[in-house]
């Protein structure tokens, strides 16, 4: 019994000491479980992120779009009609007297395919109003 007594400290020193290393072993394999949900939730937050990252992206092409859209409009406002509407006045005007492409497009700073689109829109309308008139005078005559 004797020896029992002796020994005892050094059983609970041993006993405490696989006490503990169970402790730590457990607490080691919680940390290594918490670890790896980290790791996933890092990896769903990324994908997260570059998901929000590509929207925006998109939001932000979407919107470059629509202010070009709102630009464009802009040039399409009432007071801009009517100085596009004096413009080809002037334009039609020039080419009456006889002026060059070339000189209308330099004199009124417009390119001169917008010259010669005008004018070629404009002789085809006329066409059509001439083509009206020259009708009216054959009836005309025929009648009269």
């Amino acid at each position: 019994m004797q020896t029992l007594v002796a020994l005892l400290p050094h059983l609970l020193i041993v006993a405490n000491t696989i006490l503990m290393l169970a402790l730590f072993f457990g607490i080691n394999q919680r940390v290594r479980k918490a670890w790896k949900r980290l790791a996933a939730g890092e990896t769903s937050v990324d994908a997260e992120i570059a998901r929000v990252s590509n929207a925006a992206n998109e939001m932000s092409g979407r919107l470059m779009k629509l202010e070009k859209e709102v630009s464009g409009l802009k040039n399409s406002e009432p007071g801009a009609a009517a100085l596009n509407a004096a413009l080809r006045a002037q334009m039609l005007k020039m080419y009456r007297l006889g002026q060059p492409a070339d000189r209308i497009a330099v004199a009124l700073r417009v390119p001169r395919s917008e010259v010669d689109l005008l004018v070629k829109v404009h002789g085809i309308v006329m066409r059509a109003y001439q083509n009206t008139a020259a009708a009216a005078e054959t009836e005309a005559w025929k009648k009269g």
